[in-house]
């Protein structure tokens, strides 16, 4: 029975005739990050190349607001040709200072104006004629972060600050968050009471929550959350009564409707923040 059984399973996986036989591709891991030092990237640049790397080095001179070159060390005088990297970022939330240290991460990438500005798709830097006549060619580093000495991330963008009801909101969604997980883990234990008293917990804040979308017209968001205080308060009643059939029914269409809502109306921010998004047009 068995080996009957594997034949069948084995008959049941192979692909129809005239497809390919040839393995899904896998999802592109993320490179490793490289700690490498200025001398060492102007030395072997082709060794770095369409990789990632960290490296710690001084401010050497400014290109406009979001472009500058690196050195290894402020020894004082000119820096010598070919010694200096040229940093792009996108934005930077501060200047940075000729002299200070910085620790820039990012991808080493040989410098041609049009190859650079389509990798970073409308984020190049404007830079003046001279420095892309000095850098043409030789490896730079579009930046992902630039770290400055009070360990300030200057190339992530700072979020706007909050409406007193995107803070309401906030301050609901750090409740729901944790009070799910407490719910899942009473419904594991079959702790009735428990879990009566989280799922009753829940339908609190999301009645609350309820109150950031009066007066918008986000309709399927409305729904959302009528529908998450009905199954929340499902699950309450069912776990007061020992259902735990009808429990284990409502706990995950409770966690889909978080999901849904937070898909199209959260969005996670380069703070790891997480603010509402508001709705894309149809």
């Amino acid at each position: 029975m068995a080996a009957v059984a594997m034949t069948a399973a084995t008959v049941a996986t192979q692909p129809p005739a005239g497809s390919s036989t040839a393995p899904a591709a896998r999802a592109p891991q993320p490179q490793p990050i490289l700690p490498i030092t200025v001398s060492v990237l102007t030395g072997k640049p082709e060794t770095y190349l369409g990789g990632m790397v960290s490296l710690t080095a001084a401010v050497d001179q400014r290109f406009g607001a979001t472009a500058f070159s690196i050195v290894q060390g402020r020894g004082g005088g000119a820096v010598p040709a070919a010694r200096d990297v040229l940093v792009l970022s996108s934005v930077l939330t501060a200047p940075v200072e000729p002299g200070a240290y910085v620790t820039v991460i990012g991808e080493v990438v040989r410098f041609e104006p049009a190859e650079v500005a389509a990798k970073m798709k409308g984020g190049a830097p404007e830079l003046p004629a001279e420095a892309i006549a000095k850098y043409r060619g030789r490896p730079v580093i579009v930046a992902t972060s630039i770290i400055n000495g009070a360990m300030t991330d200057l190339a992530k963008r700072l979020p706007p600050p909050m409406s007193p009801e995107e803070e309401a909101l906030s301050r609901q969604m750090k409740q729901i968050g944790p009070g799910f997980n407490a719910l899942r883990q009473a419904v594991t234990a079959a702790n009735n009471a428990d879990a009566g008293a989280q799922a009753a917990a829940l339908n609190k804040a999301f009645t609350e929550a309820a109150a950031f979308w009066k007066g918008k017209t986000h309709a399927d968001a409305i729904q959302w959350t009528e529908d998450a205080k009905r199954e929340s308060a499902a699950i309450a009643a069912a776990a007061g009564r020992a259902d735990w059939d009808a429990v284990k029914a409502s706990v995950p269409k409770l966690q889909s409707i978080c999901s849904n809502c937070h898909g199209q109306y959260r969005e996670r921010l380069d703070d790891g923040t997480y603010r509402f998004k508001p709705a894309l047009a149809r």
